[in-house]
């Protein structure tokens, strides 16, 4: 039976139709201002062949009549199975998981995440989900279709490794057992300031329910269709939004990978649990990097002596490096990878100033070739403004590239077309510095595909700064896998990054 009451305090009314013995799936959907959408997302959940599940509904304070529409439809396609919520205020979806999710999760055995503007299309995707569930699994996804016919790169993890290391593969349709959510701390779903997360929220839920398990599936369907059209989507409010990411989405999905994993306490068979416990909180800080002393210390000033001496401009290009600059080390790798490629290397750079500026003053005066391949006008005034200031102009070439949207495996992402580079142009060396910039973190996983037809035959070296160490361990796997004849060392650049080398 239903009743509605409001409960002020908490800025949402309910009216819920909450089952006492559970059930196979619960759906839980949140949705603001799709008026246009919602009746088909509910459409499409009514002919799922599973019958046994209960939609849990929030209207996040829409402006339209999202909220009405709904009510109405749940009462219709789901009587006796659904709970409608309407918040007063915007809450976003990583708090309304904390405060309408998180208490149901005994209402059933596992929970769909679909969103009140997405579709299934698949009329039996619960009913499979729920027959992997009834196998052991933790954690079910499958692939997307968005509305304009792309397909989602969404794909299967590798249970050896951290789920952190490997990127952003479980969006659509993502589901889980539902007693994991009960693990997962209220810090986990606030940003670093300690807000509630308001983009990439779906990552904030996802990951630290993967750090608990190694049981998971996924399914190789697109069971999911993702209105990418509708324009209040983050990307579409968003003029310098990557793909399907916002610049707000990318910061965010960057805090929510950079919290420690949870605790592994479902491990695959044969492997064993990690004794961690469950931290009863996150602070709301980004993570500390702790310099060792004694020996790092005294390296960092070894190498800091000998390339001020060296190179009295370096000290004038750091000075206009930008944020978090070089270590001593850093650059003494650079130095060495850059000088070992011969007498007259050709090299190209890609990404942040502070490496580039680094690579001008360590070749200055010598005949060797710096390009530097920027995205943008902007980004060209800007590397152009930092060669000038700190007197780096000679043999320095920069060249303006467009955007091009590159794939590998199941990765798609944002690099500069490299396509705009004559083929019998070949690098010695390429360096990828993502530190601190506009590119989505994917981007760095594609970098050797995009470059590959443009790397010197007689033996090259790609240095790869990502925008965190879990992708550049990806990235060598990755990259391992599908290359013969390339070595691959991680840390290897001052004790960061990732060192490619072909031939010699």
């Amino acid at each position: 039976m239903s009743s509605g009451y409001a409960l002020a305090d908490w800025g949402f009314e309910i009216s819920m139709t909450e089952i006492a013995n559970g059930a196979k799936a619960l759906v839980f959907m949140t949705a603001r201002d799709c008026e246009m959408y919602v009746r088909q997302s509910l459409a499409s959940l009514s002919r799922q062949t599973l019958d046994d599940l209960h939609v849990l509904f929030i209207d996040d304070c829409s402006e339209d009549d999202t909220g009405v529409i709904a009510e109405a439809l749940l009462k219709d396609l789901f009587p006796n199975r659904h709970t409608f919520i309407r918040n007063e205020t915007r809450w976003g979806k990583s708090r309304n998981v904390w405060e309408h999710l998180k208490p149901r999760t005994k209402m059933a055995e596992f929970i769909a995440v679909l969103d009140g503007d997405d579709q299934l299309i698949i009329p039996n995707i619960l009913e499979r989900m729920s027959e992997s569930y009834a196998g052991g699994q933790d954690v079910v996804w499958t692939n997307f279709i968005t509305d304009g016919g792309g397909v989602g790169g969404n794909g299967p993890l590798d249970p050896n490794l951290s789920p952190r290391r490997q990127g952003w593969k479980t969006s659509h349709l993502f589901s889980f057992r539902a007693s994991l959510l009960d693990n997962v701390p209220e810090g986990y779903l606030r940003d670093d300031a300690g807000q509630w997360f308001m983009a990439a929220c779906d990552i904030a839920l996802a990951l630290p329910i993967l750090d608990q398990t190694r049981r998971y599936e996924f399914i190789p369907v697109n069971a999911h269709r993702y209105t990418a059209t509708n324009p209040y989507s983050h990307h579409n409010l968003d003029p310098q939004s990557r793909g399907l990411n916002s610049t707000a989405q990318q910061r965010s999905a960057q805090q929510v990978f950079n919290k420690p994993p949870l605790p592994l306490i479902r491990p695959a068979d044969g492997m064993a649990p990690e004794p961690a416990a469950v931290p009863d909180f996150v602070e709301s800080r980004a993570p500390v990097v702790v310099a060792t002393a004694g020996a790092t210390d005294a390296w960092q000033e070894t190498a800091s002596g000998i390339l001020v001496a060296g190179y009295p401009t370096l000290l004038d290009a750091q000075s206009v490096a930008g944020r978090n600059p070089l270590t001593p080390m850093q650059i003494w790798a650079l130095r060495r990878a850059a000088l070992s490629r011969g007498d007259t290397p050709n090299i190209l750079h890609i990404g942040a100033p502070r490496s580039a500026l680094a690579l001008a003053s360590i070749l200055s005066g010598l005949d060797a070739g710096l390009n530097c391949l920027c995205l943008s006008p902007e980004q060209v005034g800007d590397m152009e403004a930092r060669f000038v200031a700190s007197g780096l102009t000679e043999g320095i070439s920069i060249i303006e590239s467009e955007a091009a949207n590159i794939s590998f495996e199941e990765f798609s992402a944002v690099f500069p077309d490299t396509r705009q580079i004559a083929e019998d142009i070949k690098f010695d060396l390429v360096v990828v510095d993502l530190m601190n910039t506009s590119y989505p973190a994917e981007s760095a996983l594609v970098a050797l595909p995009a470059l590959a037809g443009n790397l010197s035959p007689r033996g090259f070296g790609l240095c790869l700064f990502a925008q965190d160490s879990a992708t550049e361990v990806m990235a060598a796997k990755r990259w391992a896998s599908v290359s013969t004849g390339l070595k691959f060392c991680l840390n290897a650049i001052g004790g960061s990054g990732l060192m490619v080398i072909g031939g010699r």
